[in-house]
Formats: C-alpha cells, sequence, structure tokens
C-alpha cells in the first residue's frame, strides 16, 4: 500500500533550450522549450542514486506564473535589476505532447545589450526553469534498480539563461550547505512488484493538487532539448558496507548543521523582534521553535493588530489616499514621516512639516533613508554597496515587485505631479463645462430644441401636439501619457529633483495638455455635426472683420442676440460675457473697455459693454503645436455664458479618473522604478449660438 509523506526538497537543475531561429524582430521575442520533462540521474547524500521524471501534461504543470509574466534572468540571479534579460510573454507558456514551450520578450536595455545579441544570435542556447514541486510519487526499485521519483505535480516560477548545463546530480550531491532553502512537497512511495514495469505511461492517474504552507519555493529544473532516452536500469551491485565510523561521522555532521541551522534561526527571530520593539514576544518564539520565515508572518500580524486604526482625512493624506481608511501601523506611520520629509525638503512653503517623526529624516540622504527603512523592515545592509543598497530599496530581492519604499517615492512624486497640475493656470474654465465618459467609443451629446410655441384653443377643446427638434455633436477622448523613472542612480546621487521638480513639470504639461484640446475647438474652426465649420456665414457666427472697438462689439451683441433655436424660430436673446483676445491685443481691448479719459464723449462706454470679461490666450498669439494649429493674434472671440443655457465647450475624462492618474511598477527599461503618468481626456464644442469670431488680420 502507498505511503504518503511530506520533506523538504533542496533545488535541482536540468537543461532546456532557445530556438534562436524562432527570434521575430518585430516584437523582440523567441521561442524556447522549457521542459521535455525526460528522465535523468541523480544522487542523493542520504538515500543514493535515483532518476527523476517529470510528468509534463496540463494537470500536472501549474502554469500560472509563468503566463502572468514571470522574468527571464541571467543563470538564475533574482537579486540584481541587472540580470533581468526580458520577461516571459503573458499567455504564451503551453505544455502539449510532453513539451513545454513559451515565448520570451527580450529586454532592449542597453546594459544587458550583450547577453540578449549572444541569445538572438544562438551563441547561448540553454535555459534553466526555476519551479516548486507540490507532489513526488516514488516507486522503489527492485533487482538493483534505483528509485524512480515522478513528479506529478509542480509550478515553474521563473526562467533563466544559462550558459553551460548543469550536472543535474551535482545539486544535490554534496551536503545541503548552510542557509540553503528547502520546500514542503508531498511524497507518495509505491513498492515496486517484480513483474511491473518503470513506465510512466503507467501511472496513477488520479493526481490531486496538494497545497503545502512555507509561501513560494524555488526549485529549479532544467530540461533537455530533446526527450532524453530512459536510463538503462543499473548493473545490480553489493551494496556498500557502513562501518562505524562512517555512522560516527555522518552523526557528527549533522548535529554540527543543527547546531549552524539552530543558531541562525534565534539570532534571525531575535534580531527581528529587536528592531520591531517585541523582543518578548520574539523570545516566546525563539523557545517555541518557531522557523523564521513563519515567525516574519507572526511579527507582522501582532504589529497590526496592536496599532490597526483608521486615519481621518487630513491624516490620510500624507499616504496619497485622501480620505481612505488605511492601517496606521508602525511601518504606515514610518512611510508617512518620509514622504512628509521629502516633501517638506523639496518645497517647504508648499509642504509643512507636520507627519509624526518626519523631523528625524530631514538630514538624510535618500540613500540613508533607504537603508533605514530597509533595517527597520528586517533587511540586513551590512556590507552592500550602494548600488546593491539602492537595489533593494527599490525592489523585494528575488521577486521583481515594487517595494514599499518606491512606493513611497512614488507617493511623494504623484504629489508633487499633481500640485504642479493644480497650479497650473488654465483660461477656458469660464466658459466649458465638465463631464466623464465611460469609455473611448464615440460619444453623442443630444441638443434639444426649444419647446413649440402654444396655440390658441378651439371653441372644441382641442389641443394640438407639438414636437421638440433635436441635434447631435459626436467626439470620444483619448489616452495621453508619459513615463517617469527612478532610477538606482538617483538615490545614490540624492537627486530630489528627480522626483519633485521634474513630476511637478510633467503635472504642469498635463494641464496644458487640457487647454490644448479645448483651445483647439476655437482656433482650428472644426467641422460641426450639420457639416458646417463652427465659425461659418451659415450660422450666423462669423463677423465683419475689424480692430476691437464700438462698431465690432455692437456688431457682435447684435448677432448673438438675434440668433434662433432648432426651430428657426425661436430668438435666444443671447450676450456675450467673454471677450476673447491674444496676448497682443489684450491691451487694446482693455483700452477699449476702460478708457483712459472717460469723460470725453468718444470714450464713453455704457455699462452692458463693460460686463464683458477680457480672456487673454496665448495660443491666440503662437498657435497650438500639438495639433499643427497656426496663431492669429489679431482674431478675437466673444462668447456667451454658460448660465444663458447655451451649450459651448465640454471636457470630458475617462469615469473615475478625472485629472492625471499615476501607477507605479518596477522599471523593465529603467534600471530601477517606472511611475506611469497618465491623462484620458477629450473635448468638443456642441453649439455654435454662443459663439462668435472677428476675422481681423491687423
Amino acid at each position: 500500500m502507498p505511503q504518503e509523506r511530506t520533506i523538504e526538497m533542496p533545488a535541482v537543475r536540468r537543461e532546456a533550450t532557445i530556438r534562436a531561429a524562432s527570434f521575430d524582430e518585430a516584437d523582440n521575442t523567441v521561442e524556447i522549450v522549457w521542459t521535455t520533462g525526460a528522465r535523468v540521474r541523480r544522487n542523493s547524500w542520504w538515500d543514493g542514486p535515483y532518476d527523476e521524471e517529470l510528468e509534463v501534461t496540463p494537470e500536472a504543470v501549474r502554469l500560472e506564473r509563468l503566463n502572468a509574466g514571470a522574468p527571464f534572468l541571467n543563470t538564475h540571479d533574482s537579486y540584481d535589476l541587472r540580470s533581468v534579460l526580458g520577461s516571459i510573454v503573458p499567455g504564451s507558456a503551453k505544455v502539449d505532447k510532453g513539451i513545454g514551450t513559451a515565448r520570451v520578450k527580450l529586454s532592449r536595455a542597453a546594459d544587458v545589450a550583450d547577453s540578449v545579441l549572444k541569445i538572438r544570435e544562438g551563441d547561448v542556447r540553454n535555459v534553466s526553469v526555476g519551479y516548486r514541486v507540490h507532489k513526488v510519487i516514488k516507486t522503489e526499485g527492485q533487482d538493483g534498480d534505483v528509485p524512480l521519483n515522478r513528479v506529478v505535480d509542480w509550478e515553474p516560477l521563473e526562467i533563466s539563461a544559462v550558459p553551460i548545463p548543469a550536472d543535474p546530480g551535482a545539486q544535490v550531491r554534496s551536503e545541503k550547505p548552510e542557509g540553503l532553502r528547502t520546500y514542503p512537497a508531498v511524497v507518495v512511495i509505491e513498492r515496486q512488484t517484480a513483474t511491473s514495469e518503470r513506465n510512466p505511461a503507467m501511472a496513477d492517474k488520479d493526481k490531486v493538487r496538494t497545497e503545502q504552507p512555507g509561501g513560494e519555493g524555488t526549485t529549479t529544473e532544467e530540461n533537455r532539448t530533446a526527450a532524453a532516452a530512459p536510463a538503462a536500469p543499473a548493473a545490480p551491485a553489493a551494496p556498500a558496507a557502513v562501518t562505524a565510523d562512517d555512522v560516527t561521522r555522518a552523526s557528527g555532521e549533522a548535529a554540527n548543521n543543527a547546531v549552524i541551522a539552530e543558531r541562525k534561526r534565534v539570532n534571525d527571530i531575535t534580531d527581528l523582534a529587536r528592531k520591531a520593539g517585541v523582543v518578548d514576544f520574539g523570545s516566546e518564539h525563539v523557545r517555541a521553535g518557531t522557523d523564521v520565515e513563519k515567525f516574519r508572518g507572526l511579527l507582522l500580524e501582532k504589529l497590526m493588530s496592536d496599532e490597526h486604526r483608521t486615519l481621518p482625512n487630513d491624516g490620510a493624506r500624507h499616504l496619497g489616499v485622501p480620505g481612505q481608511a488605511i492601517d496606521n501601523s508602525r511601518e504606515e506611520k514610518r512611510a508617512a514621516a518620509i514622504e512628509n520629509a521629502l516633501l517638506h525638503r523639496a518645497n517647504p512653503s508648499e509642504f509643512k512639516l507636520e507627519a509624526e517623526g518626519a523631523r528625524e529624516f530631514m538630514g538624510m540622504s535618500l540613500l540613508e533613508i533607504a537603508r533605514d527603512h530597509l533595517e527597520a523592515r528586517g533587511v540586513r545592509t551590512r556590507g552592500m554597496s550602494k548600488m546593491e543598497l539602492a537595489g533593494a530599496a527599490l525592489t523585494r530581492a528575488g521577486l521583481q515587485s515594487t517595494s514599499d519604499f518606491a512606493l513611497i517615492l512614488g507617493n511623494v512624486t504623484n504629489r508633487t505631479l499633481r500640485a504642479g497640475y493644480e497650479a497650473a493656470p488654465q483660461t477656458f474654465r469660464p466658459f466649458t463645462t465638465e463631464t466623464t465618459v465611460p469609455d473611448f467609443k464615440d460619444v453623442t451629446r443630444v441638443q434639444l430644441g426649444e419647446a413649440p410655441a402654444f396655440d390658441k384653443v378651439n371653441e372644441h377643446g382641442e389641443f394640438r401636439r407639438g414636437s421638440i427638434g433635436e441635434a447631435g455633436e459626436k467626439y470620444r477622448i483619448a489616452t495621453y501619457g508619459k513615463i517617469v523613472g527612478i532610477t538606482r542612480q538617483v538615490l545614490i546621487n540624492d537627486d530630489l529633483n528627480a522626483f519633485t521638480r521634474i513630476p511637478r513639470a510633467f503635472g504642469i504639461q498635463a494641464a496644458q495638455l487640457e487647454s490644448d484640446v479645448v483651445w483647439a475647438q476655437l482656433l482650428a474652426n472644426p467641422t460641426m455635426g450639420d457639416g458646417v465649420p463652427l465659425f461659418h456665414a451659415n450660422h450666423g457666427n462669423l463677423l465683419t472683420a475689424g480692430a476691437i472697438g464700438r462698431t465690432t462689439v455692437s456688431e457682435a451683441r447684435l448677432k448673438m442676440g438675434l440668433q434662433t433655436g432648432l426651430d428657426g424660430k425661436t430668438v435666444l436673446s443671447l450676450v456675450p460675457q467673454f471677450l476673447i483676445t491674444s496676448l497682443t491685443a489684450q491691451t487694446a481691448a482693455e483700452e477699449f473697455l476702460t478708457p483712459i479719459q472717460p469723460n470725453q464723449q468718444a470714450q464713453v462706454i455704457s455699462e452692458a459693454l463693460k460686463k464683458l470679461t477680457i480672456i487673454p490666450e496665448a495660443r491666440l498669439d503662437n498657435g497650438i503645436p500639438r495639433y499643427k494649429i497656426a496663431g492669429d493674434p489679431n482674431a478675437f472671440y466673444f462668447v456667451a455664458a454658460p448660465a444663458q443655457g447655451v451649450d459651448l465647450v465640454e471636457l470630458a475624462y475617462l469615469e473615475g479618473a478625472r485629472g492625471v492618474y499615476t501607477e507605479t511598477r518596477t522599471g523593465f527599461d529603467v534600471d530601477g522604478v517606472e511611475i506611469k503618468v497618465r491623462l484620458d481626456v477629450g473635448a468638443k464644442a456642441l453649439d455654435w449660438r454662443g459663439f462668435s469670431k472677428n476675422p481681423f488680420a491687423g
């Protein structure tokens, strides 16, 4: 009857290949064969030789991590960003007919160009896949056969390019070195009968995946390109005699290793507990025999349960999450203090030093803050170079995911970016209305006409039916964006401008983009829903050319006041509220509306004209280069007020994303962290009746 037990398994490796001929220049990808599951001979210090065979079927291989974009590394180096050669193309990893394949997108970064070139040209052909074993079926050998270990449930985690294929047996032939991590795996032991064959096809197909505690493991497997033929049964050999000295030596070595491991466990737990300020809690788990990884989780739970509370709105803003309930644990308070200190250092007048503990970070460089933060998180930084320290601060070692310190810098960037965005002047706001749209499809804005005029009811009491006319304008929003990089060099050089002044400039550019989108609706004279340009004689809003003065203003008031609704009959009686001029013509407009000698008859201005509000806009002088729209400094415009019930210009954002949106991730093209700045926006002039243009040419 099969026996089942759980053991700790160290890493093993096999060889696989890169198909250099499959390189695609267009998307910089190449196909790899990352497993064939071929049987290989291995050797264990305690159990002796055995054969290992991977089952390569969709039921046995967990592909979720590979298909989520697992990293493609240089010889399994997961501690340095420069070792990232690319990533698995999401969704490309598959298992078919006993072979595992995937496509790898190679990096275009300069620091890995040499390695990538060797892969493209076929000089480097071997790859190695890192995986975790969940379940093994072990069949004991007979008559000289070595045991067969069939891995029936396993999970690839990463793939690496390797220069020389590893000797499969060399990975576990020596003693387990100090610090080598192992991971739990279920082993089912079967006894082989004299008549049974060691054929994987005859294996038990009822494979139940068993999740094991301990988090993410990294067993590393490297598979052959072509399926290797099953190893021939070993020739019968007499078992080697085990002497008393052998037993004594093995026992002593095992005891010595156990002492070393126990000392390391005690030191690690004591160090973590001391830094967290819970020494007694650490002592309890030292006595209880808790392993270090489990203690980390228990320690985090304790800190969260001791200090969990909800911040008010004014406190939450320090973390860049306005009005949101957050866990104000020790680490969160520390993050808020670092963020506040950096913001105050960048702009003391705008950001006051008000977060608890922020003052202690004021005299520290970025690299010193990074070291202090890592030490507080239980990461030993002694002996790290500046580059290693910066890399550890910006990424979680081995996982290639964004670290919490990088998120702090991202929050600082986000705050300064938004400050620049909100401070940038936007002259279009008085005549523009905001809205949101659900997607990027065409949006139709229906314009309802006027209610029909009332008819006199005849002597029979009969009421006549009326109808309301309608018209519509179509437009859609678009996505604009840039990426800001925070590299390791930024931390080493203590370059605070990289995530304060530069992001602020990005925020200003986002506001300028919105202005370009809106002003293009006037300066480009777009075609309206009726097929006629916004400013046209057919619309009755193209005035007689002339300088700003009594005559031109009077004509604008007259034509706008006589505009009719969709029925062509109802007079709207609109009144110009805004006079839009270039900076060139601004002074002339001001002199007309506020004369220097108002007592002279020629310069007397009526009170009605004085209600005009001047909006000077530089885009009338310089145009809008983004849309290749030329400037016209002598032309000027009149616009009615939105309160008069007429549609003017509509500015639309994507639902839930008003203004600039930022997102932080581990950099791929940059050696650090990338912050993506995105703006989803669009604008459209909805009706011509509230606008008029004087095409004065000077």
